[in-house]
């Protein structure tokens, strides 16, 4: 080489793996090499620091173009649509009544040549965090456990789908993994970050007698499998992080909500709140809000997955009004009902004989709820914020549809039924959806209560109910399943309003008192039980107990109340209304410092604090107050005999 003039690069005449292993390469994409090692997507033909990029088209292809071609070609490009993905970078949906519909009805613009981005900075940590995965053999072991005890709750991921993606998952060889994610299939990079979470779940409800073979899973002494949920979720969304908008997948969507399931049951709810609005902003970048029955809208997601990005935003949906009835938070989507199916309509259980009903699916159930009541939410979120004077007519209106579905609920669902040859998870399936179904009539009422007797007759029998439901799902529900949140909001809100609705208004529902008192102890010692399982029962039974016991207050104002030092002391109702100035409130400072989170949603709020159900008590009765830890069956019955629950 002369001095002062460059050695000339050399052309890149092979891939980089025939470049490393030192074989001749025909320069297809992917060579015949790289098929044959089945490292087809390694096949790369990419410029190092002594080559330069070449034509990688077979000699066929680019025969004609060698004779203009200079030695040293542009390097490869993949042709992709204009219209895609300019309008991505700039922002634009692919909604059809805006620019880029306005485009699209141009036709086809071409193409533009656009260099091949090289392995994103994001590879390293993705492979750190894939490698957290277990073992095949309790992967195997924590999937089965999922499909069989947890998914019928919540009923967002398929297990057809997930399963043919486990299987092409394992199957990728040490190379693929060691360069992922790029090097994966499209429809297998992010699939990692939902298998985070539906071994975080199946983790999560372990029974008591589980698979010792899991035990494998805990690298510390006295870990606890919940723990390792809390690293398998954790890892899963870690991953999601390193993937850009553009990115987006619909296992990305039901990872981040299946994320959500697992902060809400473990006790992080406004954590799980925010989380559920991350997914439905990404479900909403897929899409999947315009995916109408008709599936006429333009989106993102294949005509493969439709019917599941369906799915999955009727449950985004579903979740959103729940969490903003239950915490008082904005309402994020809205559903016109007709663009919903009807149950059996998405089963993948086809009858044996045209005689035979099809059996039930998880999502069966759901869809007959949201006809049944679910549906009325996002209106009952809007009549929240109007007067009573102003909305009689549509209360009224939403009740009455709401009574006549339950009445003709189909038989498979209704609640006196035949159990012979049902599946094992139907029967609490469907007492889950009779306590969501009278929570909607609950949530219709329960912001005028304090105003119109008719809505504090309608929300109390509803809460009954609900707590007549909720036992009898408890009772149905195996130790596994005791971190459910299920079996805590909905007794939490009822036994809120019944234990209100009483102290405010004893006259109005006195012929009550046994069954209130009945269900209030049902409820506190259902609570009881779960706390030691459950993150969200402590801070509700304290808060429940303590209730009670003004109840017990108001409901037997002539009875002794015992002091913190044993000495009892005589609080007549006289006595009551006379020291009331003198007393000094009730610290519910850990009503909101709990893991509800900042709780501070009306309109339990208001029946807690504005419309002065936090009576106040003397200073000496405090400690006894917020100490108690059990409030036992028959707690008001020793009341009436003058002898306070110990």
């Amino acid at each position: 080489m002369l001095l002062g003039i460059p050695k000339r690069k050399r052309p890149v005449i092979s891939c980089g793996e025939c470049h490393r292993r030192k074989q001749k390469c025909d320069r297809r994409q992917p060579c015949a090499h790289c098929i044959k090692r089945g490292v087809q997507d390694a096949c790369r033909y990419e410029p190092d620091d002594d080559r330069t990029s070449y034509d990688i088209r077979p000699p066929t292809s680019r025969r004609k173009d060698s004779l203009t071609q200079p030695s040293t070609a542009a390097t490869p490009t993949t042709p992709t649509s204009t219209l895609s993905e300019e309008l991505k970078q700039l922002g634009y949906t692919s909604s059809i009544t805006g620019t880029a519909g306005l485009i699209s009805n141009l036709g086809q613009l071409g193409t533009k040549q656009q260099q091949k981005l090289p392995i994103d900075s994001t590879a390293t940590p993705y492979v750190s965090i894939i490698r957290q995965l277990p073992s095949q053999k309790c992967t195997n072991i924590l999937v089965q456990s999922f499909f069989q005890n947890v998914a019928w709750q919540y009923d967002i991921v398929d297990e057809t789908i997930f399963n043919r993606q486990l299987t092409q998952w394992n199957s990728l060889s040490y190379a693929q993994l060691r360069l992922a994610p790029d090097s994966l299939p499209v429809n297998l990079q992010s699939f990692p970050s939902l298998l985070f979470q539906v071994l975080a779940q199946a983790l999560l409800f372990q029974p008591l007698v589980y698979d010792k073979s899991l035990d494998g899973l805990k690298y510390i002494p006295n870990m606890e499998l919940s723990d390792r949920a809390e690293d398998f979720s954790n890892a899963g969304q870690e991953l999601a992080a390193c993937f850009r908008r553009r990115e987006l997948t619909l296992n990305m969507v039901q990872a981040q909500l299946m994320r959500a399931c697992f902060e809400k049951t473990t006790g992080a709810v406004v954590d799980a709140w925010h989380t559920l609005g991350t997914a439905i902003r990404n479900a909403q970048e897929l899409g999947l809000h315009l995916l109408g029955p008709e599936e006429m809208a333009s989106t993102t997601v294949p005509a493969s997955e439709r019917d599941l990005g369906r799915k999955l935003w009727l449950m985004l949906h579903i979740w959103d009004n729940h969490m903003a009835i239950v915490l008082g938070r904005p309402l994020f989507t809205r559903m016109n009902p007709n663009d919903v199916p009807s149950p059996m309509s998405w089963s993948h259980s086809p009858a044996s004989s045209p005689s035979m009903p099809k059996v039930p699916q998880p999502r069966d159930v759901i869809l007959c709820g949201y006809h049944t009541a679910y549906r009325f939410l996002q209106d009952i979120r809007d009549l929240e914020q109007r007067k009573i004077e102003d909305c009689r007519a549509l209360i009224q209106g939403i009740h009455e549809k709401i009574a006549t579905n339950i009445t003709n609920l189909p038989a498979w669902a209704a609640a006196q039924r035949s159990r012979d040859g049902e599946p094992a998870w139907l029967a609490a399936a469907l007492e889950t959806m009779l306590t969501n179904v009278h929570f909607v009539l609950f949530a219709l009422h329960r912001p005028f209560v304090f105003k119109e007797q008719s809505s504090r007759e309608r929300a109390f029998y509803s809460a009954m109910q609900i707590l007549e439901s909720q036992t009898r799902l408890f009772n149905l529900m195996q130790d596994l399943q005791y971190h459910s949140f299920n079996l805590v909001f909905s007794t939490f809100d009822a036994m809120v309003l019944i234990a209100a609705l009483q102290i405010r208004f004893p006259d109005e529902f006195i012929e009550q008192l046994p069954a209130t008192k009945q269900n209030l102890e049902w409820g506190l010692n259902r609570l009881n039980v779960l706390q030691a399982r459950n993150n969200l029962a402590g801070p509700a039974y304290s808060t429940i107990e303590r209730l009670c016991r003004k109840l017990s207050v108001v409901a037997f104002p002539t009875q002794h109340m015992r002091q913190v030092d044993g000495t009892p002391a005589s609080l007549t109702s006289t006595t009551l209304v006379g020291a009331e100035n003198e007393m000094s409130p009730v610290n519910w400072d850990g009503f909101t410092h709990f893991a509800f989170g900042s709780i501070s949603a009306p309109p339990v709020d208001d029946i807690l604090i504005n419309d002065g159900i936090l009576g106040a008590y003397p200073e000496h009765h405090q400690g006894a107050f917020n100490n108690l830890t059990q409030l036992p069956l028959g707690f008001f019955d020793t009341m009436e005999n003058g002898k306070p629950g110990e």
